[in-house]
């Protein structure tokens, strides 16, 4: 047997093996055009458009989890809040292991909660909405143990329940994690602050004060009419990913030495 025949062997059989196991692209080029085109106009505030391109991508590919949470998201920053804990839910249930769905599942519980709190003053249902926040936050973590986005908005939750001690503890591991995290010194700064005022005052005191102050400190590339955002989803790759160049680098090779 030749060198020649060998060759052709290992080739043809890393083929197989790669085209059996790893797919091409997740999704059409049309769908991640859309998808993509949509978390632009969301980040512009273009609420209302961007809804209308996750839409479309999700028409296109209905198994788009992340197109499903980019939607979520842009209803919540739009204050359509029960829409976008569906759309969230929906994201998750394609992919539950979707460390940035949890994440951005969280933050549309704060938002909810928040008006609850705000503007029906239901602390009861408030304070079960955070604790679902937090529980959401806490998924996150556990899947993806070093994502400092999720330990921010888990310090957050934590200060946002009156466990100051927790909270610190939360910024701490996102320091250590990335230092330069958006807002984190000063998040750390007023949990400080919150956990000695509640030595002295009344929880319903602490309580007020929190808000207003946490409020005004969102998370990075977040506006203030919606307490906590995500702070960037990773887009979609190409349909021509990295791995489908190295099939396709595989197969021209199979083919080439055929030719010899």
């Amino acid at each position: 047997m030749n060198i020649k025949m060998v060759m052709n062997g290992i080739l043809f059989t890393l083929f197989l093996i790669t085209c059996i196991c790893i797919p091409v692209s997740a999704y059409s080029a049309d769908a991640t055009n859309l998808y993509s085109s949509a978390r632009n106009l969301t980040e512009s505030g273009n609420y209302t458009e961007a809804v209308a391109a996750y839409n479309h991508a999700i028409t296109l590919e209905p198994m788009y989890f992340e197109a499903w949470n980019g939607l979520a998201d842009a209803l919540n920053r739009d204050g359509q809040f029960n829409d976008a804990l569906a759309a969230s839910n929906r994201s998750l249930e394609i992919n539950p292991d979707y460390v940035k769905g949890w994440i951005n599942r969280g933050q549309i519980l704060y938002s909810i909660g928040y008006r609850y709190e705000d503007v029906a003053h239901d602390l009861v249902t408030a304070n079960a909405l955070y604790a679902e926040q937090l529980a959401a936050f806490e998924k996150a973590i556990a899947l993806d143990p070093n994502n400092a986005e999720a330990w921010f908005n888990e310090g957050y939750a934590l200060a946002g329940m009156h466990r100051f001690d927790e909270a610190i503890a939360a910024f701490d591991t996102v320091k250590v994690i990335d230092p330069s995290y958006p807002n984190l010194q000063k998040n750390r700064e007023i949990a400080i602050q919150l956990r000695d005022k509640a030595a002295t005052s009344s929880a319903t005191t602490v309580r007020v004060t929190q808000t207003i102050i946490l409020k005004t400190t969102t998370p990075a590339g977040t506006q203030e009419t919606s307490a906590q955002r995500p702070t960037g989803t990773s887009t979609q790759p190409a349909p021509l990913s990295g791995v489908a160049a190295v099939i396709a680098i595989i197969g021209a090779s199979f083919i080439i030495l055929q030719r010899k």
